[in-house]
């Protein structure tokens, strides 16, 4: 069964739509699965607010030391934790995208688009290209309409520009590589992947790693990331929308159905590289 055979049965099962793009990064393969027509982003959009953040950094408007304070008009529910802390808690701009990436935390973002603008970011994923991309609104659930829309195939684009060091300097994209790495909600791309190779034993790095941003609301399953693999690394972005199963649950239909696709992609690019 071939790739493309193995992402249709998977669409087969699956009761909402997916949608994938993947490119590995040395070969320049792409991989395409569903429309690439925007789709609700939830917290991926996170990623395209990381590297406008990084980019005025590098031009100095600030730097990753700068203080940030929580402030009562940043507060959201959701994912994250500094909803449970005190207003006028101050942290380093750096350990607020920290918190926004690793932990997916909505203040955190909140905290970031106020120092950044909105707009900007919109702008900034125009200028590099990423035309079906563009944030909504900060995080609020009380307004209505999506976070944010953008397609598997803008979402490869920026983590290609990140892996490459296009986007900005060498130096600021090894920081957001840094901070993808500690992602702590990446089941969606790792769920099926070899265990042995994600896990080092005796403080040996792991053969597999993975940078990456998931997203979820009600229907919606959304992770994309950069894999790192002893034969290569590719790009992989995965986007679902209009599932039945709404729970917010580690057995939620999408995170059981949806990682054989990452493993499809994954097997995919390994018998390309031995053959």
């Amino acid at each position: 069964m071939n790739v493309q055979e193995r992402l249709s049965r998977i669409q087969n099962d699956f009761s909402g739509r997916y949608a994938l793009f993947a490119e590995h990064m040395n070969t320049g393969e792409t991989v395409q699965f569903g429309t690439m027509a925007p789709m609700e982003t939830a917290s991926t959009i996170k990623l395209p607010i990381l590297v406008e953040t990084l980019r005025q950094v590098e031009r100095g408007l600030f730097s990753l030391d700068s203080p940030l304070s929580m402030e009562a008009s940043d507060f959201v529910e959701g994912s994250g934790v500094l909803q449970s802390l005190t207003p006028g808690l101050s942290l380093s701009l750096k350990d607020v995208l920290t918190l926004m990436i690793t932990v997916s935390d909505n203040v955190a973002t909140n905290m970031v688009l106020r120092q950044i603008g909105l707009s900007s970011v919109n702008h900034a994923m125009h200028a590099l290209g990423l035309r079906n991309t563009e944030i909504k609104k900060r995080i609020d659930f009380s307004l209505p309409g999506p976070l944010g829309l953008s397609t598997p195939h803008d979402l490869v684009l920026l983590l290609k520009g990140i892996h490459f060091r296009t986007l900005i300097s060498a130096q600021a994209s090894e920081t957001m590589d840094q901070i993808l790495i500690q992602q702590q909600y990446n089941t969606l791309l790792t769920r099926y992947l070899p265990y042995e190779l994600l896990n080092g034993e005796d403080d040996q790095e792991p053969a597999v790693r993975i940078a990456s941003k998931s997203g979820s609301l009600k229907g919606v399953r959304n992770d994309a990331g950069l894999v790192t693999t002893p034969w290569g690394t590719f790009a992989i972005a995965i986007m679902s929308e209009a599932a039945e199963d709404m729970r917010f649950h580690p057995d939620n239909e999408a995170m059981v159905i949806l990682p054989h696709a990452s493993r499809a992609i994954f097997d995919h690019f390994a018998d390309q590289s031995a053959g």
